[in-house]
Protein backbone atom coordinates (compact mmCIF):
# COMPACT_ATOMS: atom_id res chain seq x y z
CA UNK A 1 0.00 0.00 0.00
CA UNK A 2 2.87 2.66 0.78
CA UNK A 3 4.34 1.65 -2.67
CA UNK A 4 0.92 2.65 -4.34
CA UNK A 5 0.30 6.38 -2.62
CA UNK A 6 3.52 8.48 -4.77
CA UNK A 7 2.35 6.26 -7.55
CA UNK A 8 -1.41 7.97 -6.74
CA UNK A 9 0.15 10.97 -6.16
CA UNK A 10 1.96 11.71 -8.97
CA UNK A 11 -0.76 10.82 -11.16
CA UNK A 12 -2.91 13.25 -9.57
CA UNK A 13 0.02 15.81 -9.82
CA UNK A 14 0.09 15.20 -13.90
CA UNK A 15 -3.64 15.52 -13.80
CA UNK A 16 -3.50 19.00 -12.29
CA UNK A 17 -0.53 20.26 -14.34
CA UNK A 18 -2.44 19.60 -17.70
CA UNK A 19 -5.80 20.39 -16.53
CA UNK A 20 -5.38 24.05 -17.12
CA UNK A 21 -3.61 24.09 -20.44
CA UNK A 22 -6.53 21.74 -21.67
CA UNK A 23 -9.34 24.45 -20.00
CA UNK A 24 -6.80 27.59 -22.19
CA UNK A 25 -6.97 25.31 -25.20
CA UNK A 26 -10.62 25.01 -24.78
CA UNK A 27 -11.33 28.57 -24.09
CA UNK A 28 -9.55 29.70 -27.60
CA UNK A 29 -10.76 27.04 -29.72
CA UNK A 30 -14.34 28.46 -28.42
CA UNK A 31 -13.34 31.95 -29.07
CA UNK A 32 -11.38 31.17 -32.62
CA UNK A 33 -14.79 29.48 -33.84
CA UNK A 34 -16.59 32.52 -32.28
CA UNK A 35 -14.32 34.92 -34.52
CA UNK A 36 -14.60 32.34 -37.74
CA UNK A 37 -18.57 32.72 -37.57
CA UNK A 38 -18.30 36.67 -37.58
CA UNK A 39 -18.00 37.73 -41.74
CA UNK A 40 -15.40 40.40 -42.30
CA UNK A 41 -18.30 42.37 -44.42
CA UNK A 42 -22.11 42.91 -45.07
CA UNK A 43 -23.26 44.29 -48.16
CA UNK A 44 -25.72 46.48 -48.39
CA UNK A 45 -28.92 45.24 -50.57
CA UNK A 46 -29.76 48.01 -53.41
CA UNK A 47 -33.11 45.80 -53.61
CA UNK A 48 -34.40 45.23 -50.22
CA UNK A 49 -33.08 49.01 -48.84
CA UNK A 50 -34.23 52.75 -49.14
CA UNK A 51 -34.18 55.83 -47.49
CA UNK A 52 -37.38 57.41 -47.26
CA UNK A 53 -37.81 61.37 -45.98
CA UNK A 54 -40.37 63.84 -45.50
CA UNK A 55 -40.25 67.82 -45.04
CA UNK A 56 -43.57 69.92 -44.67
CA UNK A 57 -44.61 72.63 -46.87
CA UNK A 58 -45.73 76.17 -45.27
CA UNK A 59 -49.44 75.28 -46.44
CA UNK A 60 -49.47 72.30 -44.47
CA UNK A 61 -49.01 69.68 -47.22
CA UNK A 62 -45.69 67.39 -47.11
CA UNK A 63 -43.19 66.33 -49.50
CA UNK A 64 -42.48 62.71 -49.32
CA UNK A 65 -39.85 60.70 -51.13
CA UNK A 66 -37.67 57.77 -51.09
CA UNK A 67 -34.39 57.10 -52.44
CA UNK A 68 -34.22 53.49 -53.77
CA UNK A 69 -30.58 52.89 -54.63
CA UNK A 70 -28.55 52.48 -51.20
CA UNK A 71 -25.51 50.94 -51.60
CA UNK A 72 -22.60 50.45 -49.40
CA UNK A 73 -20.94 47.63 -46.72
CA UNK A 74 -20.84 46.90 -42.59
CA UNK A 75 -17.11 46.89 -42.32
CA UNK A 76 -16.55 44.41 -39.53
CA UNK A 77 -13.75 43.88 -36.51
CA UNK A 78 -14.03 40.37 -35.52
CA UNK A 79 -11.24 40.95 -32.85
CA UNK A 80 -12.98 44.05 -31.40
CA UNK A 81 -16.54 42.69 -31.74
CA UNK A 82 -17.44 46.28 -33.54
CA UNK A 83 -19.12 46.89 -37.20
CA UNK A 84 -19.09 50.38 -39.19
CA UNK A 85 -21.54 51.29 -42.16
CA UNK A 86 -20.69 52.60 -45.09
CA UNK A 87 -23.58 54.09 -47.00
CA UNK A 88 -24.06 55.81 -50.37
CA UNK A 89 -27.57 56.67 -51.52
CA UNK A 90 -27.85 57.67 -55.37
CA UNK A 91 -30.17 60.86 -55.55
CA UNK A 92 -31.64 60.19 -58.98
CA UNK A 93 -33.06 57.78 -57.82
CA UNK A 94 -35.58 59.35 -55.25
CA UNK A 95 -39.50 58.61 -56.05
CA UNK A 96 -41.24 61.97 -54.34
CA UNK A 97 -44.89 62.53 -54.10
CA UNK A 98 -46.37 64.90 -55.33
CA UNK A 99 -44.40 63.84 -57.93
CA UNK A 100 -44.26 67.59 -59.64
CA UNK A 101 -41.56 68.34 -56.70
CA UNK A 102 -39.01 65.88 -58.54
CA UNK A 103 -37.62 68.09 -60.95
CA UNK A 104 -36.90 70.86 -58.27
CA UNK A 105 -35.85 68.84 -55.31
CA UNK A 106 -32.66 67.43 -58.08
CA UNK A 107 -32.39 70.80 -59.53
CA UNK A 108 -29.73 73.64 -58.05
CA UNK A 109 -31.93 74.85 -55.44
CA UNK A 110 -32.15 71.86 -53.18
CA UNK A 111 -30.16 68.59 -54.27
CA UNK A 112 -27.67 69.48 -56.95
CA UNK A 113 -27.67 66.44 -58.39
CA UNK A 114 -25.48 67.31 -61.45
CA UNK A 115 -23.12 68.33 -59.06
CA UNK A 116 -23.35 66.24 -56.25
CA UNK A 117 -24.91 62.93 -57.43
CA UNK A 118 -24.28 60.63 -54.09
CA UNK A 119 -25.24 61.15 -49.90
CA UNK A 120 -22.97 59.68 -47.93
CA UNK A 121 -22.72 57.93 -44.60
CA UNK A 122 -20.24 56.35 -42.49
CA UNK A 123 -20.68 55.81 -38.77
CA UNK A 124 -18.77 55.61 -35.93
CA UNK A 125 -17.95 51.81 -34.94
CA UNK A 126 -20.37 50.40 -32.82
CA UNK A 127 -20.44 47.48 -30.83
CA UNK A 128 -22.31 44.14 -32.47
CA UNK A 129 -24.60 44.04 -30.06
CA UNK A 130 -25.85 46.90 -31.49
CA UNK A 131 -26.90 45.06 -34.66
CA UNK A 132 -29.47 43.38 -32.15
CA UNK A 133 -31.26 46.23 -30.19
CA UNK A 134 -33.66 48.59 -30.79
CA UNK A 135 -33.91 52.40 -29.49
CA UNK A 136 -29.88 52.37 -29.65
CA UNK A 137 -28.32 55.55 -31.19
CA UNK A 138 -26.14 55.10 -34.17
CA UNK A 139 -23.21 58.33 -34.71
CA UNK A 140 -21.43 58.72 -37.64
CA UNK A 141 -21.28 61.45 -40.23
CA UNK A 142 -23.51 62.77 -43.02
CA UNK A 143 -21.77 64.32 -46.53
CA UNK A 144 -25.13 66.02 -48.63
CA UNK A 145 -24.75 68.52 -50.99
CA UNK A 146 -21.12 68.55 -51.02
CA UNK A 147 -21.42 69.36 -46.86
CA UNK A 148 -20.04 66.84 -43.83
CA UNK A 149 -21.72 67.05 -40.58
CA UNK A 150 -21.96 64.90 -37.81
CA UNK A 151 -25.56 62.91 -38.24
CA UNK A 152 -26.93 60.45 -35.36
CA UNK A 153 -29.80 58.35 -36.43
CA UNK A 154 -31.68 56.12 -33.91
CA UNK A 155 -31.96 52.52 -34.21
CA UNK A 156 -35.77 51.47 -33.77
CA UNK A 157 -36.20 48.08 -35.33
CA UNK A 158 -32.94 45.13 -36.37
CA UNK A 159 -33.56 41.70 -36.81
CA UNK A 160 -29.94 40.33 -37.15
CA UNK A 161 -29.90 36.92 -36.84
CA UNK A 162 -26.70 35.32 -34.79
CA UNK A 163 -23.95 34.25 -35.45
CA UNK A 164 -23.43 35.28 -38.94
CA UNK A 165 -25.80 38.35 -39.25
CA UNK A 166 -26.44 37.79 -42.41
CA UNK A 167 -30.34 38.28 -43.79
CA UNK A 168 -30.01 41.36 -41.52
CA UNK A 169 -32.77 44.26 -41.33
CA UNK A 170 -31.88 47.80 -39.63
CA UNK A 171 -34.38 50.51 -39.27
CA UNK A 172 -32.93 53.86 -38.50
CA UNK A 173 -35.06 57.55 -38.12
CA UNK A 174 -33.87 60.85 -37.57
CA UNK A 175 -34.04 64.38 -38.55
CA UNK A 176 -31.56 66.96 -40.04
CA UNK A 177 -31.56 70.47 -41.06
CA UNK A 178 -30.96 70.94 -44.85
CA UNK A 179 -29.60 74.51 -43.91
CA UNK A 180 -26.60 73.11 -42.00
CA UNK A 181 -26.03 71.53 -45.98
CA UNK A 182 -26.01 74.77 -48.07
CA UNK A 183 -29.86 73.90 -48.62
CA UNK A 184 -31.27 77.74 -47.71
CA UNK A 185 -33.70 77.89 -51.06
CA UNK A 186 -37.58 78.33 -50.22
CA UNK A 187 -37.17 78.36 -46.31
CA UNK A 188 -40.30 81.17 -46.41
CA UNK A 189 -42.45 78.11 -47.67
CA UNK A 190 -40.31 74.61 -47.02
CA UNK A 191 -39.62 73.74 -44.00
CA UNK A 192 -35.77 73.08 -42.82
CA UNK A 193 -36.44 70.39 -40.66
CA UNK A 194 -36.34 66.94 -43.05
CA UNK A 195 -37.60 63.67 -41.29
CA UNK A 196 -35.24 60.05 -42.71
CA UNK A 197 -36.64 56.83 -42.36
CA UNK A 198 -34.36 54.04 -43.37
CA UNK A 199 -34.72 50.15 -44.11
CA UNK A 200 -31.19 48.78 -44.49
CA UNK A 201 -31.38 45.28 -45.78
CA UNK A 202 -27.84 43.29 -45.53
CA UNK A 203 -26.69 40.36 -47.05
CA UNK A 204 -23.10 38.01 -47.25
CA UNK A 205 -22.75 38.57 -50.97
CA UNK A 206 -22.58 42.30 -52.68
CA UNK A 207 -26.11 42.35 -55.18
CA UNK A 208 -24.66 41.40 -58.68
CA UNK A 209 -27.48 43.38 -60.40
CA UNK A 210 -27.81 47.30 -60.67
CA UNK A 211 -30.96 48.25 -58.69
CA UNK A 212 -32.21 49.78 -61.56
CA UNK A 213 -33.02 46.85 -63.32
CA UNK A 214 -35.34 45.43 -60.17
CA UNK A 215 -38.71 47.34 -59.60
CA UNK A 216 -39.01 50.85 -58.46
CA UNK A 217 -41.02 51.27 -55.15
CA UNK A 218 -43.66 53.42 -54.47
CA UNK A 219 -43.07 55.79 -51.47
CA UNK A 220 -45.54 55.90 -49.14
CA UNK A 221 -47.98 58.88 -48.81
Amino acid sequence: MAGTEPSAMRTESLRRRFRWPLALAMLLACATAARASVPDVLHIDPVQSYAGFSVRLIWWQSVVGQFNDVRGQVRIDPDRRTARVHASIRVDSVVVKPSRFRERLLGKHFFDVGTYPDILFVSDPMPLSLLESSHEHLKGTLTLHGVTRPMTLQLYGAHCPAPHLADCTLRLRGWLDRTRFDMRAYRALVSSRVHLDLVIHLQAEPEPSPASSAPARASSS
